[in-house]
């Protein structure tokens, strides 16, 4: 098992263990000090504060971590108010520290192995997720600046039980394991053990299906790339847009495949199946409607036939009006906005006879209404969506609206 650790690059500065105590994890810390240690070891203890064994837990871990002379780095995480898929939103807290607390050079490690591979595609199977979710998980792949790292994910629960009873390893049996009311010890105690009656390798072969799962959704990735460099329109917010046109000229699995490529690469989580059908509906919406798909994080829109993604926290609280007379800097340091005067006049393709100068946002409620009309006007001329023309500047010379900064 000691092959393992070669995932690890050479160029490696700290590699971090996430260190439960239990089996798993208990063994990769055991590998890791039994070598030569070219990089130093940090054993990483989350305490989600779900158990009564909780504290013991931890105390276990500052224990075992010294024995080995190490400092354990322990965080703790305030679940207590969660009702509900406790599961998916611990973790995502725990990698979020994991991000957070790392930089280039360092690595982290987790004691994922072929049943949790065999665990999780089961678990993504019976959720309907698609290719992405049953390539299972990943050996390895970028955490921020850092490297996540799984070197025990070709080895079986069974091949770590068998290494921790040769070198007579203590580890922390968490009693939460046997609670079956969370989904994965569901099928970890009711489920596994009569897959594996039947079929006694069956975790192998469910992790050469997530491996084939994985190289296919490398294909469907390049495919969506390419297709997104093709039909991508102007940035809005910096994300770049979908041209509806060709998207409605595209079959429909690749448009969807394109899509949900176009969603991940910012980062965003995918679109359950229901609500990819029903944006696939309103890309055939009336031009004069502007459709829109909800998420926590962010919202997909239809405006000037493109598609927009757009930031949940995209609105900048843009407000009031600023006067700069004659001044020749333009600066209002809380919106990150720097420009010059002559450049406004450049753009306004207007002589400077020494107007006085003034930008002015939202407050269309105050404008006159010939005023608005024209504002109407100018953010259709640019193509400004609707839900973006609050944090757009209009200017005003001498207090007449002469345009707007898009």
């Amino acid at each position: 098992m000691q092959a393992c650790l070669e995932l690890i690059p050479d160029e490696t500065k700290r590699v971090f263990l996430a260190y439960s105590g239990g089996l798993d994890s208990s063994v990769l810390l055991h590998l890791l000090t039994s070598q030569a240690r070219v990089y130093e070891i940090i054993p990483w203890h989350i305490n989600h504060d779900l158990l009564d064994v909780a504290k013991d837990m931890e105390e276990f871990c500052l224990s075992r971590a010294k024995s080995y002379g190490l400092a354990l780095r322990v965080d703790r995480l305030h679940l207590g108010d969660i009702k509900s898929n406790i599961e998916a939103e611990a973790r995502r807290q725990r990698y979020q520290l994991f991000q957070q607390g790392t930089v280039m050079g360092d690595c982290v490690l987790t004691a994922h192995h072929t049943d949790d591979q065999a665990e999780t595609f089961l678990l993504n199977a019976l959720r309907g997720s698609g290719t992405a979710g049953l390539r299972g998980i990943a050996r390895q792949r970028a955490l921020g600046a850092s490297l996540l790292l799984r070197p025990l994910l070709k080895h079986a629960r069974t091949d770590i039980q068998a290494y921790a009873e040769k070198h007579q390893l203590t580890w922390f049996d968490d009693p939460s394991n046997t609670n079956s009311r969370f989904d994965r010890n569901y099928l970890r105690n009711q489920v596994v053990p009569t897959f594996r009656e039947r079929w006694p390798k069956f975790e192998g072969a469910f992790a050469t299906a997530s491996e084939l799962q994985s190289e296919t959704q490398e294909l469907l990735d390049e495919i969506g790339r390419d297709d997104f460099e093709r039909i991508k329109k102007a940035e809005s917010a910096g994300i770049a847009t979908l041209d509806n046109h060709a998207l409605l000229a595209m079959s429909e699995g690749r448009c969807k495949n394109l899509i949900r490529y176009w969603i991940a690469a910012q980062g965003f989580p995918a679109l359950s199946h229901n609500r990819l059908q029903e944006l696939l509906r309103q890309l055939h919406a009336r031009p004069d409607s502007i459709p829109e798909i909800a998420m926590p994080d962010y919202s997909i829109r239809l405006y000037d036939q493109r598609l927009f993604l757009v930031r949940s926290k995209f609105d900048n609280n843009c407000s009031g009006v600023f006067e700069f007379g004659v001044s020749a800097d333009i600066v209002i340091e809380n919106l990150e906005l720097y420009l010059t005067r002559d450049s406004i006049f450049k753009q306004l393709r207007a002589k400077d006879l020494g107007q006085q100068l003034s930008l002015k946002f939202r407050g269309e409620e105050n404008t006159a209404k010939d005023e608005r009309h024209r504002l109407k006007r100018m953010f259709q001329k640019h193509r400004v969506p609707p839900w973006a023309r609050s944090s757009v500047a209009q200017i005003y010379l001498d207090g007449k609206l002469e345009g707007i900064l898009p």
